[in-house]
């Protein structure tokens, strides 16, 4: 009786030895998986980008990656990192060209310019009338709208200077002439503009038997 009882004491012991070797392999190799900080750094010195996001499926890391055109999920195994499977997509045209507009106002801190219905609403607040014609000089610096404004019947008139970033007048043209004579706007706005760039204050021009040939 008593060796019987040995016996299954034995087998008992046997068998829990066994389950708690097993429990430490499983701990011990749980241990050594790779880390999610590990994983994003191999994953940057072996393809640059952007880290999306980092997923845990199983006994794999599911990593997605982007960049200027490209966006990337890669499978890893957790236990040595070794890649199992990757696939790409290229971006959109519209998702690549946002991302790098919203980088430029971040970088220089530039402000958006205003737009032109917005140039156009502020010159008519500054000085009233009638719109006539606007154009935007983005080579000046900083950017600016030039504004044409009909004030007073149809004989004076006012060339309205805009920061196109602070959204504030800087200069107001006034002049005279019978918009009836004026066959080219266009070629009128840039004899204003050549005025304008002349005088630094706000001035008075009478233009007598206009001709813009």
């Amino acid at each position: 009786m008593m060796r019987k009882t040995t016996k299954l004491l034995i087998a008992v012991g046997a068998v829990v030895l066994g389950i708690l070797i097993g429990v430490v392999a499983v701990m011990q190799s749980q241990s050594d998986d790779i880390g999610e900080d590990e994983v994003r750094a191999m994953i940057m010195e072996r393809y640059g980008g952007e880290i999306e996001a980092v997923e845990t499926r199983g006994q794999h890391y599911i990593v997605r990656v982007s960049d200027e055109n490209f966006e990337y999920e890669i499978t890893m195994e957790q236990e040595d990192g070794s890649i199992t499977d990757m696939k790409s997509r290229e971006l959109p045209a519209e998702e690549v060209a946002e991302e790098p507009a919203a980088e430029n106002h971040e970088g220089t801190g530039e402000k958006e310019l205003m737009t032109e219905e917005e140039a156009k609403a502020l010159a008519s607040e500054e000085v009233g009338g009638q719109f006539i014609h606007v154009t935007l000089d983005d080579g000046a610096h900083p950017a600016e709208y030039q504004v044409i404004q009909l004030v007073e019947d149809d004989d004076e008139g006012a060339l309205v200077t805009i920061d196109a970033q602070s959204a504030e007048v800087d200069k107001v043209l006034w002049f005279s002439i019978d918009f009836e004579d004026i066959t080219d706007i266009e070629a009128f706005a840039q004899e204003l503009q050549e005025y304008n760039r002349q005088y630094q204050n706000d001035y008075y021009i009478e233009f007598d038997d206009y001709d813009d040939d």
